[in-house]
C-alpha cells in the first residue's frame, strides 16, 4: 500500500476506513470514526476546579459558571475516555479544559469544530499539543450543550485522538474549542 497525499476533496461511494499498522508486527487495526461505548464504565463526576477522569464515560455537568480543568487518564492503547455533557452550558464564560496526563499529547491533525464571530471554524492539533479547551458564551447558543460527547481514544501509546459529537439546544453559533 502506498502513502498518498490529497489536495482537494476526497470522495467515496462506500465510506472510509481508517487503520493503524503496527510497525513491529505489521498487524492492522481498524480505527472507527466514533468508538463503541459497549462495556465502558459510567461515572458521574462532580464539576469542580480540577478533576481527573478515569477510562469510560464521565457524565459532566459543566455549565460555564466556573472553570473546570480535567486531566485525562494515561493514554494507553485501547483506552477510551468520553465526557458526556449532562446540562446546558449557558451559565457563564468560564472554560472547560481537558489536559493530557504526564507526557501524553494529542495526535497531530485532530480537528475540532469551533465558532468565531458566529461562523463555523475548525482548530487542528499540532505536535506537542496537550490541552483541548472549550470556552462557552453566556447564552443558549453554544455549539456544545446537553447531549454532547467528546471521544478521546488511544490507538498509539501516549497519543489521544479526538472526535466530538456536539449538540446544541440553541442555534449553535457560539462557543470556541482550541488545542494548545
Amino acid at each position: 500500500m502506498a502513502n498518498t497525499t490529497f489536495n482537494g476533496p476526497v470522495r467515496s461511494e462506500n465510506g472510509f476506513t481508517s487503520i493503524t499498522k503496527d510497525s513491529t508486527t505489521g498487524a492492522i487495526t481498524i480505527r472507527p470514526n466514533k468508538p463503541s461505548l459497549a462495556g465502558q464504565a459510567v461515572a458521574t463526576v462532580a464539576t469542580g476546579a480540577t478533576n481527573t477522569y478515569a477510562a469510560g464515560i464521565s457524565i459532566n455537568n459543566f455549565t460555564g459558571g466556573a472553570q473546570q480543568i480535567t486531566t485525562l487518564p494515561a493514554a494507553t492503547v485501547g483506552t477510551i475516555c468520553t465526557p458526556a455533557q449532562s446540562v446546558d452550558t449557558t451559565g457563564g464564560t468560564a472554560f472547560l479544559r481537558f489536559d493530557c496526563a504526564g507526557t501524553d499529547t494529542f495526535e497531530v491533525g485532530q480537528v475540532v469544530e469551533s465558532r468565531a464571530t458566529n461562523a463555523v471554524t475548525f482548530d487542528t492539533s499540532v505536535a506537542a499539543d496537550t490541552t483541548l479547551k472549550f470556552t462557552p458564551a453566556n447564552a443558549a447558543t453554544n455549539l456544545m450543550s446537553l447531549g454532547s460527547y467528546i471521544y478521546f481514544v488511544c490507538y498509539t501509546e501516549g497519543k489521544w485522538t479526538v472526535t466530538a459529537d456536539l449538540q446544541s439546544l440553541g442555534n449553535g453559533k457560539t462557543g470556541a474549542f482550541l488545542f494548545a
